[in-house]
């Protein structure tokens, strides 16, 4: 599961990059329709996201007292059903301040590095006891990932729709 998790890692990592490249920093400013976040908020908010996982990952972990994959499943049907709205914790909302598009590139390029090391180099099937997810708990190497790579594929089709929204594309 380790390398096929990478593969997926990389292509969705390629996949942010290219979709951020799609905003203007004026576009990524604006808000697309109302009730909805702009580009640097849905920006801010997967990196508030993927920065507390990295800070996870980088902590106190445990042997695993359960199968390492028990929750991967649920995480990627929760975040990969795209008809149902999430709530997002209070400690990854987005400011209302206006972002700059480019210094979120290059904080995504830090994460991200961050995390395809934490591949490589972490044991994966242990429990990492700094990040709580809801109904689970504390989450394995293995569920954390796929959690990164299911919210930030969630919220890479969000950033498609505002830029849609944005440029007056008819999808």
């Amino acid at each position: 599961m380790k390398q096929s998790l990478m593969t997926e890692f990389d292509e969705t990592t390629k996949d942010l990059f290219e979709t951020l490249s799609l905003f203007t920093q004026e576009e990524f400013n604006k808000i697309p329709f109302q009730g909805s976040w702009t580009a640097g908020q849905v920006a801010e908010h997967l990196w508030k996201s993927e920065s507390a996982i990295t800070k996870a990952l980088k902590g106190v972990s445990k042997e695993t007292e359960r199968n390492p994959e028990q929750y991967v499943e649920m995480i990627r049907k929760v975040f990969l059903d795209y008809t149902t709205k999430l709530k997002s914790p209070d400690f990854i909302l987005p400011s209302n301040d206006g972002k700059d598009r480019d210094a979120f590139i290059k904080a995504f390029q830090e994460t991200r590095s961050d995390l395809k090391n934490s591949i490589e180099t972490l044991d994966l099937d242990k429990t990492f006891t700094e990040f709580s997810f809801p109904q689970a708990g504390n989450l394995t190497g293995l569920e954390l990932f796929n959690l990164v790579v299911c919210h930030t594929k969630r919220h890479i089709r969000q950033l498609k729709i505002i830029v849609e929204k944005l440029k007056g594309v008819v999808a």
